[in-house]
């Protein structure tokens, strides 16, 4: 088997048009995104400054609000693009995907159609023997932010991927958030991951993991026992096609 892996869209759909083309191609089975469909940068703005303000974020500031119409029509347009999809595809939400009741209304319905995203977020799925399940957003030790930003703390990565103990096959881990490695996670001279992650998977045991948020940081490495794949930046052009056999990821770009 094989899995088609993508991140990081930010609102650019040419490439993922391009990406739905090249897919019948590309002998897989499934596929796996990361996260991140839209921009955000209003909120995250506004969540910074007011954070930085020792103050709380409004969401009735002008550009905040008038993102939100932007947000519907981006997240339409996603799953409107997906459609030729000759697999399935499943998916978590990334930082810039809030508020997470935004991201999981139009995820679970389209205009009273079914979606072609199958949100694996603090959910289970299963694709032939294998078992997969998923925490989008940014992972982070304590903060935990749902309406500007998405952010989840330790202690829930830990409780959502409890749910792999009640199924039996080999997992895979849907990820935004990289764990802290060499290659993964590398932003510049700095590592945008975080420990928390390299904890879920030493607990959890994951064959794969899969992860994006660190846009130029495509590569695949070895954490433990498992086999971490970031493909790059859709919105660059890159994504990722992981032979399920032998665990090891062909990286491509468009």
């Amino acid at each position: 088997m094989k899995a088609l892996v993508f991140s990081d869209v930010h609102g650019e759909f040419e490439p993922l048009r391009d990406l739905m083309r090249v897919a019948p191609d590309c002998g897989c089975d499934f596929g796996l995104f990361c996260g991140d469909i839209v921009r955000g940068k209003a909120r995250a703005t506004e969540f910074m400054t007011a954070r930085s303000e020792g103050r709380t974020p409004y969401m009735n500031r002008e550009a905040v609000a008038a993102e939100r119409a932007e947000d519907y029509a981006l997240y339409a347009e996603f799953h409107q693009t997906l459609r030729p999809s000759p697999f399935p595809i499943l998916g978590v939400p990334g930082n810039m995907d809030a508020p997470e009741g935004r991201y999981l209304t139009c995820s679970l319905a389209e205009e009273g159609a079914d979606s072609p995203l199958e949100v694996v977020h603090r959910s289970l799925a299963r694709c032939g023997d294998f078992v997969i399940s998923g925490l989008g957003g940014e992972i982070t030790r304590v903060d935990r932010e749902e309406l500007f930003m998405l952010r989840y703390p330790q202690w829930e990565v830990m409780h959502s991927f409890r749910l792999f103990e009640y199924v039996q096959g080999p997992r895979i881990m849907v990820l935004h958030t990289p764990p802290i490695g060499e290659v993964v996670d590398r932003d510049g001279s700095a590592h945008k991951g975080c420990d928390v992650v390299n904890e879920a998977i030493h607990t959890f045991r994951p064959v794969l993991a899969v992860c994006g948020h660190a846009h130029d940081a495509a590569g695949q490495e070895r954490i433990g026992d498992c086999h971490v794949v970031n493909p790059g930046a859709l919105r660059g052009g890159r994504y990722a096609v992981v032979d399920l056999e032998t665990m090891e990821a062909d990286l491509r770009e468009l």
